[in-house]
């Protein structure tokens, strides 16, 4: 019988044992924590999060009129000189998807996009060598932003792009030589303004490079090779509508 109530005690000690603990523990490392950070009475101490405003994804249906200033690098120097492209057109589409749906900067554009680069003859006039070329372009380009307030945006821009040259002003046309295939990097970046909830106007300035050589190196002599690199300096204004 003995036996018995010394079991029956020896556990109920047991079971009571680690609430006892527990409480204890807890007391004291409420305790340190009070004595560490010197808690007053009455203050609630907590950790803040910060909640961050749900941003939707936006896209914008634009088109875009650029300015350019355009000419050819080449090696080695032939004394060329640069030309104006006054009329160039874009129809361009843009996404801006924020991040976790949280930071706004980021975005994605493409289209389709007409223009012109080209160049005279400078110190040396060669036969059927000065041309302006007609091309159309497709770039894919990461669109950043950084929203100042609710009104304007800036812009900034960075990719490669393709596209295809199409026409030519060289008395007998393309040739052998010339290379019709076009691709390189476009950069740019800008302002914009936005007017109520679904219009935005960008007024940009870019510059595109081709690494597609505007036509063979023996184009002239296959004794001297001429490596010849079509460029672009741009300044566009763009108006672009919201559609969702």
């Amino acid at each position: 019988m003995m036996r018995l109530v010394y079991t029956i005690s020896a556990a109920l000690i047991l079971l009571l044992l680690p609430l006892t603990v527990h409480g204890q523990n807890r007391k004291d490392r409420n305790k340190d924590l009070e004595e560490e950070y010197k808690i007053e009475p009455g203050i609630q101490w907590d950790t803040t999060v910060k909640v961050l405003e749900y941003k939707d994804p936006e896209h914008l249906l634009g088109v875009r009129y650029d300015f350019a200033f355009t000419g050819v690098s080449m090696t080695p120097d032939m004394g060329i000189k640069s030309v104006n492209s006054p009329f160039n057109i874009a129809l361009l589409y843009t996404f801006y998807h924020p991040l976790w749906g949280a930071y706004d900067f980021f975005g994605l554009q493409t289209g389709l996009r007409y223009s012109r680069y080209g160049f005279v003859n400078g110190e040396y006039a060669f036969e059927h060598f000065e041309q302006t070329v007609s091309f159309v372009e497709l770039p894919f380009l990461s669109a950043f932003h950084v929203d100042l307030g609710e009104h304007f945006r800036i812009l900034i821009s960075l990719g490669p792009f393709v596209g295809y040259r199409f026409a030519t002003t060289k008395d007998n046309g393309f040739d052998c030589f010339d290379n019709r295939f076009d691709y390189g990097i476009v950069g740019g970046a800008g302002l914009a303004y936005i007017l109520g909830k679904r219009i935005e106007f960008h007024l940009e300035g870019s510059y595109h490079y081709s690494l597609a050589m505007l036509y063979h190196p023996e184009k002239i002599t296959s004794a001297s090779w001429i490596y010849s690199y079509p460029w672009q300096a741009s300044i566009s204004l763009g108006v672009h509508v919201k559609i969702k």
